[in-house]
């Protein structure tokens, strides 16, 4: 294994030299307390050694190995044969860096599941090497999930994800990124992450562009984000179930009996309003749709899309273009939307919801699908699309074919499927959606 080591502002980091760039794992951006705030990184001894598998924050597979999810679809298609190590506060992220290149864009993705689940290393996006070998810094980023995220509406794992980024932009300089060209793609939880992150003006001048896939767009105010004060009565309830009176108390548990009674009575309400990060007056100032009335959310381009057998599609296109059209209608910066509509070989799941991630990262060497000729030039064109959207803020480019975003009289999504180069129009989305939705849904 060739490595090679970096000079940083927080001190020397080793990576491991690939074919077409060198991959940094592992690399920790802040320490954190149990339910306390981020502190960011600054400087390490020594060299850091970035050569190893990623540590993940506790989930589900933490805290029960013996089931291990081995009956769930997405430990079949995204973690089967790999092994994920835990940390209650692994606040680390992966960088993948051109062989050459300065002042290269950068593209940071957030990871998905349902804000509960996730790492920084699955199979679709872990380590990829293609928006390196087309000379963008690739980097993803963990983040506290579950309890240790949502607790009493804190968003605490928000507030990792932007550390993260402000980490990336003073330090990404280092590994060939320009600070100054930071582009946000987020997946499901993550794309709703990146919402979240869009309602502040925290990142204003940091983040240049943003791309949501399966999860752009405001929370409907029937399952609305909760305050601390409207979400008391669930964590009185959880700290009940582990047999203290106090948070001090429920704060000093293991991490294991703090995770199980959050996981109980989160089950026994099954209730949206709480595994969701919550109006916390800053990072989520108010109720979304004042957030979106008031016009103060950050204002940049956006790709935004749906797959067409998600497990919510009728909801999560509306959701997106409802953003796209008020964008539209208002002026503000474009929004590209999508509809990925290709059937994955393999088995009767198809257009599933995450299945565009093997698409948009080119991992599919490293999934068990047989896949075709037609599914890899799918995914390169994909792949060019969000490289040129984080270069320019505008997907199109030379020899593919045009990406328009929507306005007031053209309000198609573009269609990803393999075999077209055209749109699916707003009836068309729906029609499709609502037959998936009752008839032929994906997992969740």
């Amino acid at each position: 294994m060739q490595e090679q080591v970096l000079q940083t502002a927080c001190g020397a980091v080793k990576g491991i030299v690939k074919e077409r760039s060198i991959l940094f794992q592992g690399i920790r951006y802040a320490t954190a307390e149990r339910f306390e705030y981020p502190v960011p990184v600054t400087h390490w001894d020594g060299i850091y050694d970035a050569t190893q598998q990623e540590l993940n924050c506790f989930q589900y597979d933490t805290f029960r190995p013996e089931e291990n999810d081995t009956d769930n679809f997405y430990y079949e298609e995204f973690r089967k044969g790999r092994k994920f190590q835990y940390e209650e506060n692994a606040l680390t992220l992966n960088i993948v860096k051109p062989l050459q290149g300065e002042n290269c864009p950068v593209l940071v993705f957030i990871h998905g599941g349902g804000h509960e689940t996730g790492t920084v290393g699955e199979l679709p996006h872990g380590d990829t090497e293609e928006y390196a070998k087309r000379g963008i810094v690739y980097v993803s980023i963990g983040y506290r999930l579950n309890v240790f995220s949502l607790y009493r509406s804190r968003n605490y794992g928000l507030y990792d994800q932007m550390t993260a980024i402000r980490w990336i932009h003073e330090n990404i300089a280092a590994f060939g990124g320009d600070p100054h060209h930071i582009t946000i793609m987020g997946q499901s939880a993550g794309a709703m992450s990146v919402t979240d992150l869009l309602y502040t003006q925290t990142l204003k001048g940091i983040v240049q562009g943003a791309v949501m896939l399966s999860g752009a767009g405001m929370v409907p105010k029937i399952v609305k984000p909760y305050t601390e004060a409207e979400s008391e009565g669930f964590w009185s309830e959880v700290q009940e179930r582990a047999g203290v009176k106090d948070e001090a108390a429920f704060k000093a548990l293991p991490a294991k009996e703090i995770w199980e009674a959050w996981y109980q009575i989160s089950r026994k309400h099954n209730d949206l309003h709480y595994l969701q990060p919550g109006i916390d007056g800053t990072i989520i100032p108010d109720l979304p749709q004042n957030v979106r009335r008031a016009g103060t959310d950050l204002d940049i381009p956006l790709i935004v899309g749906v797959t067409s057998q998600d497990f919510m599609p009728y909801l999560i296109f509306e959701l997106a273009y409802g953003w796209a059209k008020r964008n539209a209608r208002e002026g503000r910066k474009p929004v590209y939307g999508f509809l990925f509509d290709r059937e994955l070989p393999g088995n009767r799941y198809k257009a599933y919801h995450a299945s565009d991630l093997w698409y948009f990262f080119g991992n599919m060497d490293k999934c068990w699908r047989p896949f075709e000729k037609l599914d890899y030039d799918l995914s390169s064109l994909m792949i060019d699309y969000v490289v040129n959207f984080v270069r320019n803020g505008d997907p199109n480019g030379i020899s593919l074919p045009l990406w328009s975003p929507v306005t007031r009289k053209h309000r198609g999504f573009r269609k990803f499927d393999g075999e077209s180069d055209g749109y699916a129009s707003p009836f068309e989305c729906r029609r499709k959606l609502w037959h998936t939705f009752f008839r032929d849904k994906g997992p969740m």
